[in-house]
């Protein structure tokens, strides 16, 4: 059995049961052998003869040509023992034994539906095909869902660790260390080198403090990036790792790459709607799913806001959101000066996200990413924008358009080169911010003024669409709001839907909850129970595609709204998944008196 705790891309922190033992992954299955046994503190063994120990044994089964009886659930099948080149052959060799399976191609797979655990075969071949190992790790996702645990073997350094979870791998093993060694190569998180070329006295680790041989260091070094990857998957950052680990290994580069640019819909639906800041500080960090999500969305699923008849584009801030910062406080009193400042839209204008209107500075991960600021914008970088700015202008007209800005300025003349630009000054400068208030005022003067309460329900329109798609704007229709923002209450006649809060998204009531429900958005089908506390999978019989971790759902049966909350796996997770906390439940149904 498997249950979900926390995710980062495709990997996952859960409790894989086995039997009456558990074990915590991602984690290392350790070789033992009778000469070398497994380090004490390895929680898994990966071995050829079952030894006398309390903990989880994975036991190799041969292979075709040379199988071993089966004595054990947790011995792996016999493999097909075929290259890679070869896997296809149609050979006698079943993939599957009970509920462990080992793979060598994508026509195993239906053997190993019913299995709990995948093991990968040939796995050490994947370091010469890392185009193959992207692409089979996220057609098996694809195929076999989220409630099996995936094994690779052969393949794990301290250096790829990261790289590998990320990728959906829950359990590897120590075998490629075990040969590495014998050949002389020290390993750390930073790559590898020839023994005889380290100073063993600079690492300062135990195994090499006490003199041990480059094997004992290499295993403890595979140990001790576990348990780092397991510590940024607890919080929320094992991409930022992923990132770090990039210049380790070229073969790092080219799996992460593959990743986002050729199977991004998958690492996508496993990238939760909420989380830590975003630390965008590689090139890699302008193809995160979380990135490309929020460029997608503003593309098809914002409009602007009716209202708004001219586009102001600003420079984007340290502080998040851009409003409490003080050169954005600065431009809103430059807006507020002008003659008619509620038919001005702002949009940031920004790496890596492209474009933020306003009303969505809160949303993740605008609301909460850091960049490195120099100045100077990368071609990818400068291409991405100006692809965003073509495409939102065509998408939403503005009878005018002003760029305030600083060092984005040249790309924005080139993308639209009917933008008004006030100054050469700096942005914040004094002349600058005049020049901006008598731009505004002349392309404003024709306008009519637009009520305050008007152009406020139309941002409010736009945060629940592009939190919900077009199902948002039933939500809001005809709803009036308290508050400001971030913490507004969004009623229609007396009667609470959602709330606004800081985190940028709506957050339901029971009665929103139904308008979503009678439209089939964002809903979780449960048995007939009304939660006491949080929903399970175990009670989930279904639920919406387009879910995320982190996003608002509607809990029903048979269209009877039962609860609303927040969303602690995505939609097919909740569907597949037979244990794992399934729905954070905010609100519930009163039982009848």
């Amino acid at each position: 059995m498997f249950e979900l705790l926390e995710r980062g891309g495709l990997g996952r922190l859960a409790i894989l049961t086995r039997g009456d033992r558990t074990l915590r992954t991602p984690a290392v299955l350790f070789v033992h052998r009778g000469s070398r046994p497994s380090p004490a503190y390895a929680e898994a063994l990966f071995a050829s003869e079952r030894v006398p120990d309390p903990r989880l044994q994975f036991r190799v089964s041969g292979s075709l040509f040379s199988p071993r009886r089966l004595e054990s659930t947790d011995d792996l099948p016999p493999t097909k023992g075929l290259p890679r080149s070869a896997a296809d052959l149609d050979v006698p060799q079943g993939a599957a034994a009970g509920d462990l399976a080992v793979v060598t191609s994508r026509a195993d797979l239906d053997a190993a539906k019913e299995s709990d655990v995948v093991f990968l075969g040939n796995g050490v071949e994947y370091l010469r095909h890392p185009r193959d190992f992207a692409a089979d790790l996220a057609h098996v996702r694809e195929t076999l869902g989220p409630a099996k645990a995936i094994a690779v073997t052969g393949l794990a350094a301290p250096s790829n660790l990261a790289g590998l979870v990320y990728a959906g791998v829950d359990l590897v093993d120590s075998s490629r260390l075990r040969i590495e060694s014998a050949q002389g190569s020290f390993h750390t998180s930073d790559g590898a080198w020839p023994a005889d070329q380290v100073d063993r006295s600079s690492c300062g680790c135990e195994a090499c403090a006490a003199g041990a041989d480059v094997g004992v260091h290499n295993d403890l070094a595979l140990h001790r990036e576990m348990l780092l990857v397991r510590n940024h998957l607890a919080h929320g950052r094992l991409r930022d790792l992923v990132e770090r680990r990039l210049s380790s290994d070229p073969w790092n580069t080219q799996v992460l790459r593959h990743l986002d640019l050729r199977h991004e819909t998958v690492l996508e639906e496993y990238a939760p709607v909420v989380g830590e800041p975003l630390l965008a500080y590689s090139h890699a960090s302008l193809t995160r799913p979380e990135v490309l999500r929020f460029r997608r969305r503003v593309r098809e699923r914002y409009a602007r806001p009716p209202s708004a008849r001219v586009l102001l584009l600003l420079p984007c801030s340290a502080r998040k959101p851009y409003s409490r910062s003080r050169s954005h406080r600065r431009f809103r009193d430059a807006i507020l000066a002008c003659g008619r400042p509620s038919v001005v839209h702002e949009v940031v204008v920004t790496s890596p996200l492209g474009l933020v209107p306003r009303e969505l500075e809160r949303v993740f991960p605008a609301g909460a990413y850091d960049i490195p600021v120099t100045g100077d914008w990368s071609r990818d970088e400068a291409a991405a924008v100006t692809d965003d700015l073509r495409a939102f202008v065509a998408a939403n007209p503005y009878d005018a358009i002003v760029a305030h800005l600083a060092a984005e300025a040249p790309i924005v003349r080139a993308a639209l080169p009917g933008a008004v630009v006030p100054s050469e000054e700096p942005p914040t400068s004094d002349g600058a911010l005049e020049r901006l208030t008598k731009v505004l005022d002349d392309a404003t003067g024709s306008f009519e003024r637009v009520p305050a309460g008007r152009r406020f329900a139309e941002e409010m329109t736009n945060i629940a669409r592009f939190q919900f798609g077009p199902p948002g704007v039933d939500l809001l229709a005809g709803a009036t709001f308290r508050g400001r923002l971030p913490d507004v209450r969004v009623l229609r006649d007396g009667v609470q839907l959602a709330a606004h809060t800081a985190r940028g998204m709506l957050s339901l009531t029971l009665d929103g909850g139904r308008i979503l429900s009678k439209v089939d958005a964002h809903c979780v089908e449960i048995d007939d129970f009304v939660p006491k506390g949080n929903v399970f999978a175990v009670g989930v019989t279904g639920a919406s595609a387009g879910i995320r971790v982190g996003d608002e759902v509607v809990v029903r049966h048979q269209g009877d709204v039962r609860a609303v909350g927040t969303a602690r796996m995505n939609g097919r997770e909740m569907a597949d998944c037979r244990r794992g906390e399934a729905v954070h439940v905010r609100h519930v149904l009163a039982p009848e008196a």
